[in-house]
């Protein structure tokens, strides 16, 4: 028995489900948008490395946040775990995203986290720091998203972002920089 075909004539719901669907997305208005960032390397204050951390190794994570919603979203990317050499820590690594969403509101936010391993061999992270990586922006005067920029390091988690009170970071007593 053949299929039905089914109706697009305009009194049919399959009509007035496509007619909308394709009024809300219309391919032509967007346009995905590829992204580079390249994570060099890390500077630490010497007043920052204790005796005990020959042993630890540092990471960063990078999770894109929309400011206006106040919540994370999509996987967060992981660098390899890196040890740290005269108060430096070298990741150079290249971190590629795409994205259809270009709001002012979204932003990436880098975290460096500390891995240690535990006694019994499980691993423990734990957070040393972030920055927010403004990726595009309303302002004229705003710098460019390409070329080389220096990111600082906030005190604390990046879960403070989702805390009305704490939406202005301040910078940490120097921890280091990206």
């Amino acid at each position: 028995m053949p299929r039905a075909r089914p109706d697009f004539s305009p009194k049919s719901s399959t009509y007035c489900y496509s007619t909308y669907f394709s009024s809300i997305t219309d391919p032509h208005t967007f346009s995905s948008m590829g992204f580079s960032v390249l994570l060099k390397d890390l500077d630490m204050w010497t007043g920052e490395v204790s005796e005990g951390q020959q042993e630890v190794t540092y990471q960063l994570r990078v999770t894109l946040f929309d400011r206006r919603h106040q919540q994370f979203f999509g996987k967060t990317w992981k660098s390899l775990a890196q040890r740290m050499k005269n108060n430096k820590i070298t990741f150079n690594e290249v971190l590629y995203f795409h994205t259809l969403l270009r709001v002012s509101s979204t932003l990436a936010v880098v975290e460096l986290v500390a891995l240690s391993l535990r006694p019994d061999g499980s691993q423990h992270a734990l957070g040393r720091g972030f920055s927010v990586l403004e990726l595009f922006s309303d302002r004229p005067e705003a710098p460019a998203a390409d070329g080389d920029r220096r990111l600082n390091l906030h005190h604390g988690s990046p879960r403070s972002l989702l805390h009305p009170l704490l939406k202005d970071t301040t910078d940490c007593k120097h921890p280091g920089s990206i």
